[in-house]
């Protein structure tokens, strides 16, 4: 096996894992501030591009105006569904609050997934741009791929900004260290938690249209998504956006070598595999305690 395929290979890897740490911030973010996770998150990355890929092809819209109109179309549903179904759930005791954001956000992941696959049907869709590609000796590098990495990297700077140089990330980072501290000092607890909500989902409907740009989506690809985000957050810590971003490539390089030297059906059992790893070594990395 050459070595420009291995570098192919890693190339793909850090595209793939790079989109997957995307949809872990905005996960991260909502675990870190409401302490809910959402199985629904994953879910919304994949509606979000079936609607971009629909939206590309039957109105030729630019990517740049179709995330410009997902973007607080998920961020205004997303507020909705938090304070009419999630947070009512918080006046209950801890046992009733956990299986009730369980049963609700499993609810909305199938809900979703079905509301969409009979609209929009259930084969796979994607965006296809006719760029050019650079050729590096042996290796290819598409266009498209350095569109979606460069991205990648604005998003992230973005999101590091807003939570470290804005009013919003200072309430957010407040609420997150101590909740009755922030009351005291004027800050709104259940406001924050519901723009947290909504703004961690409106990250993955930006994710979305970078991730069409790059692989094809399809309705019921939701959960494996969550899966994935869940196990980055648990190795790159709540709230750390560089180690988020680490922990995306680490697992999407991984998956790619391992689907290059093993078999490619064994690359997605990596995320729990990683996961479980890490739980058993470091129990108290979410706050479970061992």
């Amino acid at each position: 096996m050459g070595f420009e395929t291995v570098l192919q290979v890693l190339l793909g890897g850090i595209l793939q894992g790079g989109l997957y740490a995307l949809v872990a911030f905005g996960l991260s973010l909502i675990y870190g501030v409401v302490r809910i996770l959402n199985f629904a998150h994953g879910t919304l990355l994949a509606v979000a591009g079936v609607l971009a890929s629909a939206a590309f092809t039957a109105l030729g819209w630019n990517p740049l105006l179709i995330a410009a109109v997902l973007c607080p179309v998920f961020f205004v549903l997303a507020m909705a569904f938090y304070q009419v179904l999630l947070r009512p759930l918080e006046r209950r005791n801890a046992y009733e609050s956990i299986v009730g954001t369980v049963l609700v956000t499993v609810g909305a992941l199938l809900i979703l997934s079905d509301l969409t696959a009979s609209l929009a049907g259930p084969t796979q869709r994607n965006i296809t741009l006719r760029l050019p590609s650079i050729e590096v000796g042996a290796i290819v590098v598409p266009m498209t791929q350095l569109v979606v990495l460069a991205g990648i990297v604005v998003l992230t700077a973005a999101m590091h900004v807003i939570l470290t140089r804005t009013r919003f990330g200072r309430a957010v980072r407040a609420v997150t260290q101590d909740e009755v501290g922030a009351a005291i000092c004027g800050i709104r607890g259940g406001r924050v938690k519901a723009l947290t909500f909504g703004f961690g989902s409106a990250t993955v409907a930006l994710a979305a249209v970078l991730y069409v740009l790059s692989y094809p989506v399809d309705p019921y690809m939701g959960f494996a998504l969550t899966v994935k985000a869940f196990t980055i957050i648990v190795v790159g810590g709540i709230g750390n956006l560089p180690g988020a971003l680490a922990a995306g490539v680490f697992l999407g390089v991984a998956e790619g070598l391992t689907a290059l030297y093993f078999r490619p059906e064994w690359a997605p059992a990596l995320s729990v595999i990683l996961m479980l790893t890490v739980l058993v070594a470091r129990p108290k990395r979410l706050g479970f305690k061992a």
